[in-house]
Protein backbone atom coordinates (compact mmCIF):
# COMPACT_ATOMS: atom_id res chain seq x y z
CA UNK A 1 0.00 0.00 0.00
CA UNK A 2 2.89 2.38 0.61
CA UNK A 3 3.89 2.29 -3.03
CA UNK A 4 0.38 2.50 -4.47
CA UNK A 5 0.89 5.97 -5.94
CA UNK A 6 4.21 4.97 -7.42
CA UNK A 7 2.53 2.00 -9.03
CA UNK A 8 0.00 4.33 -10.64
CA UNK A 9 2.73 6.64 -11.94
CA UNK A 10 4.76 3.78 -13.42
CA UNK A 11 1.79 2.04 -15.03
CA UNK A 12 -0.06 5.21 -15.99
CA UNK A 13 1.02 5.24 -19.64
CA UNK A 14 1.28 1.47 -19.89
CA UNK A 15 -2.34 1.07 -18.79
CA UNK A 16 -3.75 3.53 -21.28
CA UNK A 17 -7.09 2.03 -22.15
CA UNK A 18 -7.16 0.23 -25.45
CA UNK A 19 -10.56 -1.30 -24.79
CA UNK A 20 -14.00 -0.02 -23.81
CA UNK A 21 -14.38 -2.76 -21.22
CA UNK A 22 -11.56 -3.95 -18.99
CA UNK A 23 -11.10 -6.74 -16.49
CA UNK A 24 -9.59 -5.63 -13.19
CA UNK A 25 -8.17 -8.49 -11.10
CA UNK A 26 -6.05 -9.00 -7.99
CA UNK A 27 -3.03 -9.41 -10.30
CA UNK A 28 -3.86 -6.27 -12.33
CA UNK A 29 -5.70 -4.10 -9.77
CA UNK A 30 -6.02 -0.81 -11.74
CA UNK A 31 -7.08 0.32 -15.18
CA UNK A 32 -7.12 3.80 -16.73
CA UNK A 33 -8.65 5.22 -19.89
CA UNK A 34 -9.60 8.57 -21.35
CA UNK A 35 -13.25 9.53 -21.63
CA UNK A 36 -15.04 12.39 -23.36
CA UNK A 37 -17.99 14.22 -21.92
CA UNK A 38 -21.18 14.40 -23.94
CA UNK A 39 -20.64 18.12 -24.52
CA UNK A 40 -17.11 17.66 -25.93
CA UNK A 41 -17.76 14.85 -28.44
CA UNK A 42 -21.50 14.32 -28.55
CA UNK A 43 -23.58 11.18 -28.47
CA UNK A 44 -26.95 9.71 -27.56
CA UNK A 45 -26.34 8.75 -23.93
CA UNK A 46 -24.68 10.17 -20.86
CA UNK A 47 -21.19 8.66 -20.39
CA UNK A 48 -20.60 6.62 -17.25
CA UNK A 49 -18.41 3.98 -15.59
CA UNK A 50 -19.94 0.81 -14.18
CA UNK A 51 -18.35 -2.11 -12.35
CA UNK A 52 -19.51 -5.72 -12.14
CA UNK A 53 -18.04 -8.15 -9.60
CA UNK A 54 -17.88 -11.45 -11.47
CA UNK A 55 -15.67 -13.62 -9.29
CA UNK A 56 -14.41 -13.60 -5.70
CA UNK A 57 -12.44 -16.20 -3.73
CA UNK A 58 -10.99 -15.82 -0.27
CA UNK A 59 -8.36 -18.06 1.24
CA UNK A 60 -9.55 -17.39 4.80
CA UNK A 61 -13.28 -17.37 5.44
CA UNK A 62 -12.72 -15.59 8.75
CA UNK A 63 -10.64 -12.84 7.13
CA UNK A 64 -11.64 -9.74 5.20
CA UNK A 65 -14.11 -10.63 2.41
CA UNK A 66 -14.67 -7.24 0.82
CA UNK A 67 -13.24 -5.46 -2.20
CA UNK A 68 -12.19 -1.82 -1.87
CA UNK A 69 -12.78 0.16 -5.07
CA UNK A 70 -12.12 3.76 -6.08
CA UNK A 71 -13.01 5.64 -9.29
CA UNK A 72 -11.29 8.96 -9.89
CA UNK A 73 -9.84 11.31 -12.48
CA UNK A 74 -6.08 10.79 -12.80
CA UNK A 75 -5.19 14.40 -12.02
CA UNK A 76 -6.79 13.92 -8.55
CA UNK A 77 -4.45 11.12 -7.53
CA UNK A 78 -2.75 13.38 -5.00
CA UNK A 79 -6.05 13.59 -3.12
CA UNK A 80 -5.97 9.87 -2.32
CA UNK A 81 -4.37 8.36 0.79
CA UNK A 82 -3.00 9.73 4.02
CA UNK A 83 0.60 10.43 4.91
CA UNK A 84 1.70 8.19 7.78
CA UNK A 85 5.33 9.25 7.81
CA UNK A 86 7.76 11.15 5.61
CA UNK A 87 8.36 8.09 3.45
CA UNK A 88 5.10 6.19 3.92
CA UNK A 89 1.58 6.78 2.64
CA UNK A 90 -1.47 4.56 3.13
CA UNK A 91 -4.39 4.49 0.70
CA UNK A 92 -6.96 2.16 2.35
CA UNK A 93 -8.47 2.81 5.75
CA UNK A 94 -7.67 0.07 8.25
CA UNK A 95 -8.46 -0.48 11.93
CA UNK A 96 -4.94 0.68 12.77
CA UNK A 97 -5.46 3.98 10.96
CA UNK A 98 -8.86 4.42 12.62
CA UNK A 99 -7.21 3.99 16.01
CA UNK A 100 -4.65 6.66 15.08
CA UNK A 101 -7.41 9.01 13.97
CA UNK A 102 -6.18 9.15 10.37
CA UNK A 103 -9.56 7.98 8.99
CA UNK A 104 -13.11 7.48 10.23
CA UNK A 105 -14.65 4.17 11.16
CA UNK A 106 -17.27 4.78 8.45
CA UNK A 107 -14.44 4.64 5.92
CA UNK A 108 -13.11 1.27 7.09
CA UNK A 109 -11.71 -0.81 4.20
CA UNK A 110 -12.35 2.05 1.77
CA UNK A 111 -9.85 4.15 -0.14
CA UNK A 112 -9.05 7.27 1.82
CA UNK A 113 -10.02 10.57 0.17
CA UNK A 114 -8.20 13.62 1.54
CA UNK A 115 -10.89 16.18 2.30
CA UNK A 116 -8.32 18.98 2.43
CA UNK A 117 -7.48 18.58 -1.29
CA UNK A 118 -9.74 20.16 -3.90
CA UNK A 119 -10.36 17.66 -6.71
CA UNK A 120 -11.23 18.42 -10.34
CA UNK A 121 -13.81 15.63 -10.53
CA UNK A 122 -15.74 13.43 -8.16
CA UNK A 123 -13.78 10.72 -6.32
CA UNK A 124 -15.98 7.69 -5.65
CA UNK A 125 -14.74 5.29 -2.97
CA UNK A 126 -16.78 2.32 -1.73
CA UNK A 127 -16.68 -1.39 -0.86
CA UNK A 128 -18.08 -4.24 -2.99
CA UNK A 129 -19.64 -6.99 -0.91
CA UNK A 130 -21.91 -8.86 -3.38
CA UNK A 131 -21.76 -10.05 -6.97
CA UNK A 132 -23.06 -7.78 -9.68
CA UNK A 133 -22.83 -4.03 -10.08
CA UNK A 134 -23.73 -3.28 -6.43
CA UNK A 135 -25.71 -0.29 -7.70
CA UNK A 136 -22.44 1.55 -8.44
CA UNK A 137 -22.34 4.00 -11.35
CA UNK A 138 -19.92 6.87 -11.88
CA UNK A 139 -21.12 9.65 -14.20
CA UNK A 140 -18.63 11.48 -16.43
CA UNK A 141 -19.23 15.21 -16.19
CA UNK A 142 -15.95 16.39 -17.74
CA UNK A 143 -13.44 15.04 -20.25
CA UNK A 144 -10.49 13.43 -18.55
CA UNK A 145 -8.36 10.39 -17.90
CA UNK A 146 -10.23 8.13 -15.46
CA UNK A 147 -8.96 5.23 -13.40
CA UNK A 148 -10.54 2.34 -11.51
CA UNK A 149 -8.53 0.66 -8.73
CA UNK A 150 -9.50 -2.36 -6.62
CA UNK A 151 -7.93 -3.96 -3.56
CA UNK A 152 -9.03 -6.87 -1.40
CA UNK A 153 -6.43 -7.49 1.30
CA UNK A 154 -6.67 -10.25 3.86
CA UNK A 155 -5.74 -8.72 7.21
CA UNK A 156 -3.61 -6.34 5.08
CA UNK A 157 -0.89 -8.97 4.93
CA UNK A 158 0.99 -10.53 2.04
CA UNK A 159 -1.81 -12.90 1.09
CA UNK A 160 -4.63 -11.52 -1.03
CA UNK A 161 -8.10 -12.56 -2.06
CA UNK A 162 -8.74 -13.50 -5.67
CA UNK A 163 -11.31 -11.43 -7.57
CA UNK A 164 -12.39 -10.30 -11.02
CA UNK A 165 -14.23 -7.07 -11.66
CA UNK A 166 -15.49 -6.15 -15.12
CA UNK A 167 -15.36 -2.38 -15.68
CA UNK A 168 -17.45 -0.77 -18.42
CA UNK A 169 -16.21 2.61 -19.66
CA UNK A 170 -19.27 3.73 -21.63
CA UNK A 171 -18.82 6.82 -23.79
CA UNK A 172 -21.65 8.88 -25.22
CA UNK A 173 -20.71 8.17 -28.85
CA UNK A 174 -20.57 4.37 -28.71
CA UNK A 175 -18.37 1.44 -27.75
CA UNK A 176 -14.99 2.62 -29.06
CA UNK A 177 -12.52 3.89 -26.46
CA UNK A 178 -12.13 7.65 -26.38
CA UNK A 179 -8.49 7.35 -27.48
CA UNK A 180 -9.63 5.62 -30.69
CA UNK A 181 -12.69 7.66 -31.62
CA UNK A 182 -10.66 10.30 -33.56
CA UNK A 183 -9.50 7.56 -35.91
CA UNK A 184 -13.08 6.88 -37.03
CA UNK A 185 -13.52 10.17 -38.96
CA UNK A 186 -9.83 10.36 -39.86
CA UNK A 187 -9.81 6.95 -41.56
CA UNK A 188 -13.07 7.86 -43.28
CA UNK A 189 -11.41 11.00 -44.64
CA UNK A 190 -8.35 9.01 -45.71
CA UNK A 191 -10.58 6.56 -47.60
CA UNK A 192 -12.20 9.44 -49.48
CA UNK A 193 -8.79 10.90 -50.38
CA UNK A 194 -7.64 7.46 -51.59
CA UNK A 195 -10.75 7.14 -53.76
CA UNK A 196 -10.33 10.61 -55.30
CA UNK A 197 -6.64 10.06 -56.07
CA UNK A 198 -7.46 6.63 -57.51
CA UNK A 199 -9.98 8.18 -59.92
CA UNK A 200 -7.39 10.73 -61.07
CA UNK A 201 -4.76 8.03 -61.57
CA UNK A 202 -7.14 5.69 -63.40
CA UNK A 203 -8.09 8.55 -65.71
CA UNK A 204 -4.42 8.92 -66.64
CA UNK A 205 -4.16 5.16 -67.08
CA UNK A 206 -7.19 5.15 -69.39
CA UNK A 207 -5.88 8.15 -71.30
CA UNK A 208 -2.54 6.42 -71.98
CA UNK A 209 -3.87 2.85 -72.02
CA UNK A 210 -1.99 2.03 -75.24
CA UNK A 211 1.32 3.32 -73.84
CA UNK A 212 1.35 1.72 -70.38
CA UNK A 213 4.32 -0.02 -68.87
CA UNK A 214 3.90 -3.18 -66.83
CA UNK A 215 5.02 -1.34 -63.70
CA UNK A 216 2.29 1.25 -64.19
CA UNK A 217 -0.30 -1.52 -64.45
CA UNK A 218 0.97 -3.00 -61.18
CA UNK A 219 0.75 0.41 -59.52
CA UNK A 220 -2.81 0.89 -60.76
CA UNK A 221 -3.87 -2.53 -59.45
CA UNK A 222 -2.17 -1.95 -56.11
CA UNK A 223 -3.80 1.50 -55.92
CA UNK A 224 -7.20 -0.20 -56.14
CA UNK A 225 -6.19 -2.62 -53.37
CA UNK A 226 -5.05 0.22 -51.10
CA UNK A 227 -8.33 2.08 -51.58
CA UNK A 228 -10.36 -1.03 -50.72
CA UNK A 229 -8.14 -1.74 -47.71
CA UNK A 230 -8.59 1.78 -46.33
CA UNK A 231 -12.37 1.46 -46.67
CA UNK A 232 -12.33 -1.87 -44.82
CA UNK A 233 -10.19 -0.36 -42.05
CA UNK A 234 -12.58 2.55 -41.61
CA UNK A 235 -15.60 0.24 -41.61
CA UNK A 236 -13.98 -1.90 -38.89
CA UNK A 237 -13.85 1.06 -36.50
CA UNK A 238 -17.47 1.84 -37.32
CA UNK A 239 -18.53 -1.77 -36.61
CA UNK A 240 -16.65 -1.77 -33.31
CA UNK A 241 -18.20 1.51 -32.25
CA UNK A 242 -21.73 0.19 -32.86
CA UNK A 243 -21.17 -3.22 -31.29
CA UNK A 244 -22.88 -3.78 -27.93
CA UNK A 245 -22.38 -7.50 -27.47
CA UNK A 246 -20.02 -9.22 -25.06
CA UNK A 247 -17.94 -11.20 -25.76
CA UNK A 248 -17.08 -10.10 -29.29
CA UNK A 249 -19.23 -11.94 -31.87
CA UNK A 250 -17.50 -14.45 -34.12
CA UNK A 251 -18.34 -12.52 -37.29
CA UNK A 252 -16.63 -9.38 -35.97
CA UNK A 253 -13.64 -11.40 -34.77
CA UNK A 254 -13.24 -12.85 -38.27
CA UNK A 255 -13.59 -9.37 -39.74
CA UNK A 256 -10.82 -8.18 -37.42
CA UNK A 257 -8.56 -10.99 -38.62
CA UNK A 258 -9.43 -10.30 -42.27
CA UNK A 259 -8.58 -6.60 -41.98
CA UNK A 260 -5.32 -7.47 -40.21
CA UNK A 261 -4.41 -9.73 -43.15
CA UNK A 262 -5.10 -6.91 -45.61
CA UNK A 263 -3.07 -4.42 -43.61
CA UNK A 264 -0.15 -6.78 -43.15
CA UNK A 265 -0.13 -7.72 -46.84
CA UNK A 266 -0.19 -4.03 -47.77
CA UNK A 267 2.86 -3.27 -45.65
CA UNK A 268 4.84 -6.39 -46.57
CA UNK A 269 4.19 -6.20 -50.31
CA UNK A 270 4.96 -2.48 -50.38
CA UNK A 271 8.32 -2.99 -48.68
CA UNK A 272 9.08 -6.00 -50.89
CA UNK A 273 8.27 -4.01 -54.03
CA UNK A 274 10.35 -1.05 -52.86
CA UNK A 275 13.32 -3.25 -52.05
CA UNK A 276 13.47 -5.05 -55.40
CA UNK A 277 13.06 -1.71 -57.20
CA UNK A 278 15.87 -0.29 -55.10
CA UNK A 279 18.00 -3.28 -56.08
CA UNK A 280 17.38 -2.43 -59.74
CA UNK A 281 14.93 -5.21 -60.61
CA UNK A 282 13.22 -4.59 -63.95
CA UNK A 283 14.93 -1.26 -64.50
CA UNK A 284 18.67 -1.77 -64.13
CA UNK A 285 18.80 -5.58 -64.24
CA UNK A 286 16.31 -7.91 -65.97
CA UNK A 287 16.53 -10.36 -63.07
CA UNK A 288 18.09 -10.48 -59.63
CA UNK A 289 20.31 -13.21 -58.30
CA UNK A 290 18.23 -16.21 -57.18
CA UNK A 291 19.79 -16.31 -53.72
CA UNK A 292 19.27 -12.59 -53.27
CA UNK A 293 15.66 -12.81 -54.40
CA UNK A 294 15.09 -15.75 -52.02
CA UNK A 295 16.43 -13.73 -49.09
CA UNK A 296 14.16 -10.81 -49.96
CA UNK A 297 11.15 -13.16 -50.14
CA UNK A 298 12.03 -14.73 -46.77
CA UNK A 299 12.31 -11.28 -45.18
CA UNK A 300 8.97 -10.25 -46.67
CA UNK A 301 7.35 -13.49 -45.48
CA UNK A 302 8.62 -13.01 -41.92
CA UNK A 303 7.43 -9.42 -41.94
CA UNK A 304 3.99 -10.58 -43.12
CA UNK A 305 3.69 -13.25 -40.41
CA UNK A 306 4.82 -10.95 -37.61
CA UNK A 307 2.63 -8.20 -39.02
CA UNK A 308 -0.47 -10.40 -38.93
CA UNK A 309 0.22 -11.27 -35.29
CA UNK A 310 0.96 -7.70 -34.25
CA UNK A 311 -1.93 -6.06 -36.11
CA UNK A 312 -4.41 -8.74 -35.03
CA UNK A 313 -3.42 -8.26 -31.41
CA UNK A 314 -3.68 -4.49 -31.80
CA UNK A 315 -7.18 -4.73 -33.22
CA UNK A 316 -8.29 -7.21 -30.59
CA UNK A 317 -6.93 -4.97 -27.85
CA UNK A 318 -9.04 -2.08 -29.18
CA UNK A 319 -12.28 -4.04 -29.36
CA UNK A 320 -15.30 -3.07 -27.35
CA UNK A 321 -14.95 -5.87 -24.82
CA UNK A 322 -11.93 -7.74 -23.46
CA UNK A 323 -11.59 -11.50 -23.60
CA UNK A 324 -13.24 -13.13 -20.61
CA UNK A 325 -11.09 -15.41 -18.51
CA UNK A 326 -12.09 -18.72 -17.00
CA UNK A 327 -13.74 -18.40 -13.61
CA UNK A 328 -11.52 -19.40 -10.75
CA UNK A 329 -8.27 -18.85 -12.63
CA UNK A 330 -5.86 -15.99 -11.96
CA UNK A 331 -5.15 -13.72 -14.91
CA UNK A 332 -1.54 -12.76 -15.30
CA UNK A 333 -0.84 -9.05 -15.61
CA UNK A 334 2.35 -9.72 -17.51
CA UNK A 335 0.83 -12.06 -20.09
CA UNK A 336 -0.42 -9.20 -22.23
CA UNK A 337 2.92 -7.41 -22.03
CA UNK A 338 4.81 -10.50 -23.11
CA UNK A 339 2.38 -10.99 -25.99
CA UNK A 340 2.97 -7.42 -27.10
CA UNK A 341 6.73 -7.95 -27.03
CA UNK A 342 6.51 -11.26 -28.91
CA UNK A 343 4.61 -9.60 -31.75
CA UNK A 344 5.95 -6.04 -31.73
CA UNK A 345 9.71 -6.66 -31.46
CA UNK A 346 10.05 -9.04 -34.49
CA UNK A 347 7.70 -6.84 -36.49
CA UNK A 348 9.74 -3.74 -35.68
CA UNK A 349 12.99 -5.58 -36.42
CA UNK A 350 11.88 -6.66 -39.91
CA UNK A 351 10.53 -3.16 -40.57
CA UNK A 352 13.86 -1.55 -39.65
CA UNK A 353 15.70 -4.16 -41.73
CA UNK A 354 13.56 -3.32 -44.75
CA UNK A 355 14.14 0.41 -44.34
CA UNK A 356 17.90 -0.06 -44.01
CA UNK A 357 18.14 -2.37 -47.05
CA UNK A 358 15.96 -0.10 -49.18
CA UNK A 359 17.99 3.03 -48.40
CA UNK A 360 21.37 1.31 -48.82
CA UNK A 361 20.29 -0.39 -52.08
CA UNK A 362 18.96 2.88 -53.43
CA UNK A 363 22.23 4.66 -52.73
CA UNK A 364 24.18 1.94 -54.56
CA UNK A 365 21.81 1.97 -57.52
CA UNK A 366 21.97 5.75 -57.77
CA UNK A 367 25.76 5.57 -57.76
CA UNK A 368 25.74 2.93 -60.52
CA UNK A 369 23.37 4.94 -62.70
CA UNK A 370 25.47 8.07 -62.22
CA UNK A 371 28.61 6.23 -63.33
CA UNK A 372 26.85 4.91 -66.44
CA UNK A 373 25.28 8.31 -67.18
CA UNK A 374 21.69 7.01 -67.22
CA UNK A 375 20.23 10.46 -66.71
CA UNK A 376 16.49 9.77 -66.68
CA UNK A 377 16.60 6.68 -64.50
CA UNK A 378 19.06 8.45 -62.23
CA UNK A 379 16.61 11.30 -61.69
CA UNK A 380 13.79 8.84 -60.96
CA UNK A 381 15.82 6.97 -58.36
CA UNK A 382 17.03 10.19 -56.78
CA UNK A 383 13.43 11.34 -56.34
CA UNK A 384 12.51 7.97 -54.85
CA UNK A 385 15.45 8.14 -52.46
CA UNK A 386 14.46 11.62 -51.26
CA UNK A 387 10.84 10.54 -50.85
CA UNK A 388 11.63 7.52 -48.66
CA UNK A 389 14.23 9.38 -46.65
CA UNK A 390 11.78 12.23 -46.00
CA UNK A 391 9.12 9.76 -44.82
CA UNK A 392 11.60 8.21 -42.40
CA UNK A 393 12.48 11.64 -41.02
CA UNK A 394 8.80 12.48 -40.55
CA UNK A 395 8.23 9.18 -38.73
CA UNK A 396 11.14 9.90 -36.38
CA UNK A 397 9.85 13.46 -35.96
CA UNK A 398 6.47 12.16 -34.73
CA UNK A 399 8.23 9.85 -32.27
CA UNK A 400 10.36 12.70 -30.94
CA UNK A 401 7.31 14.94 -30.56
CA UNK A 402 5.60 12.18 -28.58
CA UNK A 403 8.55 11.92 -26.20
CA UNK A 404 8.72 15.70 -25.77
CA UNK A 405 5.02 15.91 -25.00
CA UNK A 406 5.27 13.13 -22.43
CA UNK A 407 8.32 14.35 -20.56
CA UNK A 408 7.92 18.11 -21.01
CA UNK A 409 5.45 18.36 -18.12
CA UNK A 410 4.97 16.25 -15.04
CA UNK A 411 3.94 12.66 -15.60
CA UNK A 412 0.41 13.37 -14.40
CA UNK A 413 -0.05 16.35 -16.73
CA UNK A 414 1.51 14.46 -19.64
CA UNK A 415 -0.90 11.56 -19.25
CA UNK A 416 -3.79 14.01 -19.04
CA UNK A 417 -2.84 15.57 -22.38
CA UNK A 418 -1.26 12.68 -24.28
CA UNK A 419 -4.10 10.16 -24.23
CA UNK A 420 -6.20 12.24 -26.66
CA UNK A 421 -3.76 11.98 -29.57
CA UNK A 422 -1.56 9.03 -28.58
CA UNK A 423 -3.24 6.59 -30.97
CA UNK A 424 -3.38 9.21 -33.72
CA UNK A 425 0.41 9.59 -33.63
CA UNK A 426 1.17 5.89 -33.31
CA UNK A 427 -1.46 4.53 -35.72
CA UNK A 428 -2.95 7.11 -38.07
CA UNK A 429 0.19 9.17 -38.72
CA UNK A 430 2.11 6.18 -40.21
CA UNK A 431 -0.91 5.51 -42.43
CA UNK A 432 -0.75 9.10 -43.70
CA UNK A 433 2.99 8.77 -44.34
CA UNK A 434 2.39 5.57 -46.29
CA UNK A 435 -0.23 7.33 -48.40
CA UNK A 436 2.14 10.20 -49.20
CA UNK A 437 4.98 7.83 -50.15
CA UNK A 438 2.76 5.76 -52.43
CA UNK A 439 1.32 8.84 -54.12
CA UNK A 440 4.87 10.09 -54.66
CA UNK A 441 5.88 6.80 -56.31
CA UNK A 442 2.75 6.87 -58.47
CA UNK A 443 3.63 10.39 -59.61
CA UNK A 444 7.23 9.43 -60.44
CA UNK A 445 6.06 6.51 -62.60
CA UNK A 446 2.87 8.18 -63.83
CA UNK A 447 1.61 7.38 -67.35
CA UNK A 448 2.64 10.00 -69.92
CA UNK A 449 2.79 10.33 -73.70
CA UNK A 450 6.45 9.28 -73.73
CA UNK A 451 6.57 6.73 -70.91
CA UNK A 452 6.68 3.90 -73.46
CA UNK A 453 10.22 5.02 -74.27
CA UNK A 454 11.29 3.50 -70.95
CA UNK A 455 11.13 0.14 -72.68
CA UNK A 456 13.80 1.32 -75.13
CA UNK A 457 16.29 2.07 -72.36
CA UNK A 458 18.68 -0.71 -71.37
CA UNK A 459 21.28 -0.58 -68.62
CA UNK A 460 24.69 -1.21 -70.22
CA UNK A 461 27.71 -1.78 -67.93
CA UNK A 462 30.36 0.90 -68.21
CA UNK A 463 33.11 -1.60 -69.04
CA UNK A 464 31.15 -2.78 -72.08
CA UNK A 465 30.76 0.81 -73.19
CA UNK A 466 34.51 1.38 -72.85
CA UNK A 467 35.32 -1.76 -74.86
CA UNK A 468 32.89 -1.00 -77.67
CA UNK A 469 33.31 2.76 -77.85
CA UNK A 470 36.24 2.49 -80.31
CA UNK A 471 34.28 0.07 -82.54
CA UNK A 472 31.02 2.00 -82.63
CA UNK A 473 30.07 3.61 -85.98
CA UNK A 474 29.73 7.35 -86.16
CA UNK A 475 26.51 8.96 -85.02
CA UNK A 476 23.80 8.51 -87.63
CA UNK A 477 21.41 11.38 -87.88
CA UNK A 478 17.80 10.40 -87.28
CA UNK A 479 18.53 7.18 -85.33
CA UNK A 480 16.80 7.55 -81.93
CA UNK A 481 18.14 4.24 -80.56
CA UNK A 482 21.68 5.60 -80.39
CA UNK A 483 20.72 8.20 -77.81
CA UNK A 484 19.78 5.59 -75.16
CA UNK A 485 17.56 6.99 -72.41
CA UNK A 486 18.50 10.66 -72.79
CA UNK A 487 14.99 12.04 -72.83
CA UNK A 488 12.57 13.87 -70.60
CA UNK A 489 9.09 12.42 -70.08
CA UNK A 490 7.08 15.55 -70.69
CA UNK A 491 9.42 17.44 -73.06
CA UNK A 492 8.45 16.43 -76.57
CA UNK A 493 10.11 19.51 -78.04
CA UNK A 494 13.49 18.53 -76.64
CA UNK A 495 12.91 14.96 -77.79
CA UNK A 496 12.28 16.07 -81.35
CA UNK A 497 15.21 18.47 -81.39
CA UNK A 498 17.53 15.85 -79.89
CA UNK A 499 16.58 12.97 -82.18
CA UNK A 500 13.95 13.38 -84.80
CA UNK A 501 14.72 17.01 -85.65
CA UNK A 502 18.39 16.47 -86.42
CA UNK A 503 17.93 14.57 -89.65
CA UNK A 504 18.55 16.45 -92.91
CA UNK A 505 17.59 13.41 -95.02
CA UNK A 506 14.10 13.28 -96.38
CA UNK A 507 12.58 10.05 -95.00
CA UNK A 508 10.11 9.94 -97.86
CA UNK A 509 12.71 9.90 -100.69
CA UNK A 510 12.16 7.28 -103.39
CA UNK A 511 14.56 4.40 -102.83
CA UNK A 512 14.06 3.21 -106.45
CA UNK A 513 15.00 6.47 -108.11
CA UNK A 514 17.88 6.78 -110.58
CA UNK A 515 21.20 6.70 -108.72
CA UNK A 516 23.40 9.40 -110.24
CA UNK A 517 26.34 8.29 -108.14
CA UNK A 518 26.78 5.32 -110.46
CA UNK A 519 27.05 7.60 -113.53
CA UNK A 520 30.46 8.78 -114.59
CA UNK A 521 30.60 12.41 -113.66
CA UNK A 522 32.39 14.93 -115.91
CA UNK A 523 35.63 16.43 -114.89
CA UNK A 524 35.65 19.96 -113.47
CA UNK A 525 36.87 21.30 -116.84
CA UNK A 526 34.00 19.67 -118.71
CA UNK A 527 31.30 20.68 -116.17
CA UNK A 528 30.20 24.19 -117.00
CA UNK A 529 27.48 24.15 -114.29
CA UNK A 530 28.35 24.03 -110.59
CA UNK A 531 25.13 23.27 -108.68
CA UNK A 532 25.06 23.53 -104.86
CA UNK A 533 25.27 20.24 -103.01
CA UNK A 534 22.18 21.05 -100.97
CA UNK A 535 20.00 21.41 -104.13
CA UNK A 536 17.26 18.75 -104.02
CA UNK A 537 17.01 18.53 -107.90
CA UNK A 538 19.31 15.99 -109.52
CA UNK A 539 20.16 16.17 -113.24
CA UNK A 540 20.92 13.44 -115.68
CA UNK A 541 24.14 15.00 -116.99
CA UNK A 542 24.93 12.17 -119.33
CA UNK A 543 21.60 12.49 -121.09
CA UNK A 544 21.97 16.27 -121.53
CA UNK A 545 25.52 15.85 -122.81
CA UNK A 546 24.29 13.38 -125.44
CA UNK A 547 21.61 15.85 -126.54
CA UNK A 548 24.16 18.64 -126.92
CA UNK A 549 26.51 16.41 -128.98
CA UNK A 550 23.64 15.25 -131.24
CA UNK A 551 22.52 18.83 -131.80
CA UNK A 552 26.05 19.95 -132.72
CA UNK A 553 26.33 17.19 -135.39
CA UNK A 554 22.94 17.69 -137.08
CA UNK A 555 22.71 21.50 -136.84
CA UNK A 556 24.98 24.29 -138.08
CA UNK A 557 26.57 26.62 -135.57
CA UNK A 558 23.72 28.63 -134.10
CA UNK A 559 23.46 32.32 -134.18
CA UNK A 560 22.58 34.50 -131.32
CA UNK A 561 18.80 33.95 -131.58
CA UNK A 562 19.15 30.25 -132.20
CA UNK A 563 21.41 29.90 -129.19
CA UNK A 564 18.88 31.80 -127.12
CA UNK A 565 16.05 29.58 -128.34
CA UNK A 566 18.00 26.41 -127.56
CA UNK A 567 18.65 27.65 -124.05
CA UNK A 568 14.92 28.24 -123.57
CA UNK A 569 14.23 24.75 -124.85
CA UNK A 570 16.76 23.33 -122.44
CA UNK A 571 15.09 25.15 -119.57
CA UNK A 572 11.70 23.74 -120.61
CA UNK A 573 13.09 20.22 -120.66
CA UNK A 574 14.62 20.74 -117.23
CA UNK A 575 11.27 21.95 -115.89
CA UNK A 576 9.55 18.89 -117.37
CA UNK A 577 12.15 16.67 -115.70
CA UNK A 578 11.51 18.48 -112.38
CA UNK A 579 7.78 17.89 -112.69
CA UNK A 580 8.32 14.22 -113.49
CA UNK A 581 10.66 13.90 -110.49
CA UNK A 582 8.15 15.59 -108.15
CA UNK A 583 5.32 13.35 -109.38
CA UNK A 584 7.51 10.32 -108.85
CA UNK A 585 8.26 11.40 -105.28
CA UNK A 586 4.59 11.99 -104.55
CA UNK A 587 3.67 8.51 -105.83
CA UNK A 588 6.41 6.93 -103.69
CA UNK A 589 5.21 8.82 -100.61
CA UNK A 590 1.64 7.61 -101.17
CA UNK A 591 2.80 4.01 -101.44
CA UNK A 592 4.75 4.29 -98.18
CA UNK A 593 1.77 5.77 -96.37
Amino acid sequence: MRSFKGLFLVLGLASVALAQKAMVTNESPQFCTGMYSKQDWGGNIEPYIKVDLEYFLTKDENGNSSISIVIFEYSDIDGLGVQVSETSKHYVCSEELVAKGLCDSSELYQFIVNKNVTTKAEVLSTVLTTYGDNGLQYKIARTGYYCVACLSPQDFGSSKNTFKVLVNFQNAFGSLPAADIPKLPLYGLLSIVYAVCLCVYLFQVFKHRSELLLLQKYLAGFFVFLTVESIFTWSLFDVQNNNRKYPLPGAISFYVFFVSLLSSFKTSFSLFLLLIIALGYGVVYPKLNKKLMLKVKILAGCHFIFGVGFITYSYLSTQSQPNSGATGEDSSAGAGSWLVLLTAIPYAFTLVAFYFLILSSLSKTVKLLAENKQIVKLKMYQKLFRLIFASLLLLIFAFVISIILVFNDSLTDSIEKFWKFNNVLTDFWPSCLYFMVFIGIAIIWRPTDTSYLLALSDQVPSNVIDEESSEQPPVVSGDPSQFGNEFEFDDLDSLESAGLGRSSVNPFDDSNRYDSAKVKKPTPTEDEFDFPQDDAIEFDLEREQQKIEQASITSPPPGYRELEGSSFALEDELENDDEEEEAHKTASKSKKE
